[in-house]
């Protein structure tokens, strides 16, 4: 395969998932449209989301390197996007400032990164094939991200190949690599689980101070129990539940629907 770069909206789009991730954003912080452009200061979007002052900007690098599958030193990082040497704050704010955006961080990665998987039309009996170029790309991240349960064919059910966060993975990728805003995974219980976890926090902030006073461990016991059971029951309940659009059950539906929503990603891709 010949190898390709990412173009910069599908780097961006990459960003925006690895960055909800690294800054614990709910569905709902997810849902922003747009997230954020290039031309957007990466220190004003974290001024205003509060991450700004206790955000390690090394490890959110890091978690980018991850994510694109490349290699660089903190060093690197630092020196391309002007960051290295700060002198003042007045330097700062009127010269490096303005050029830390989302775009300069995307510049970074493109040089670095190499993209693995096209969307991009293939030709069907002579004619060319928007779709069937989008399912191949499809079956490139099935191939890379996780092992598929099946093979995956375009009548092969998309819950055959995935489930449980194994979906939520390959959704994420999915939606990032086809510059495409897919429609949101949603489980009809899922307030029930966020609602036992944030009990279960409660419960241990209580039970340790409780076992102090009273020595009684079986408090302590009873609250690990509980978290374990909350644990296991949201791991069961989004293993075997159906969070996918009834109108997207097989990768045969996904790739015509991606299709159907005109991306860059789809069309074309940046010869490296």
């Amino acid at each position: 395969m010949q190898e390709t770069r990412y173009t910069e909206k599908q780097i961006l789009a990459g960003i925006f998932e690895c960055w909800c991730d690294a800054m614990g954003y709910d569905e709902d912080e997810m849902e922003m449209d747009p997230p954020f452009s290039a031309e957007t200061r990466i220190d004003l979007h974290m001024k205003a989301h509060n991450d700004w002052a206790d955000t390690d900007l090394a490890d959110i690098f890091y978690r980018l390197e991850r994510h694109f599958k490349f290699q660089s030193t903190l060093e690197e990082w630092t020196e391309e996007l002007g960051i290295a040497n700060v002198p003042s704050v007045e330097v700062w704010e009127n010269e490096i400032a303005p050029q830390f955006t989302f775009g300069a961080l995307a510049r970074f990665i493109q040089k670095r990164a190499v993209n693995t998987v096209s969307f991009e039309p293939v030709m069907v009996i002579n004619k060319e094939c928007r779709s069937a170029g989008v399912f191949y790309g499809i079956e490139q991240i099935s191939k890379q991200l996780v092992s598929a349960k099946y093979q995956v064919t375009p009548s092969t059910k998309i819950l055959d190949a995935f489930r449980g966060y194994q979906l939520n993975s390959f959704w994420s990728e999915l939606s990032w690599r086809s510059e495409t805003r897919l429609p949101r995974l949603t489980r009809r219980w899922d307030f029930l689980t966020n609602w036992g976890y944030m009990i279960a926090f409660w419960v241990l902030l209580i039970a340790f101070p409780a076992v102090v006073f009273t020595e009684n461990f079986y408090i302590l016991l009873g609250a690990v129990l509980y978290v374990i059971t909350i644990w296991l029951t949201d791991s069961v309940f989004t293993h075997y539940s159906d969070p996918l659009p009834a109108d997207l059950q097989t990768f045969r539906d996904l790739a015509v629907w991606i299709a159907e929503h005109d991306s860059e990603a789809v069309h074309q891709s940046v010869e490296g």
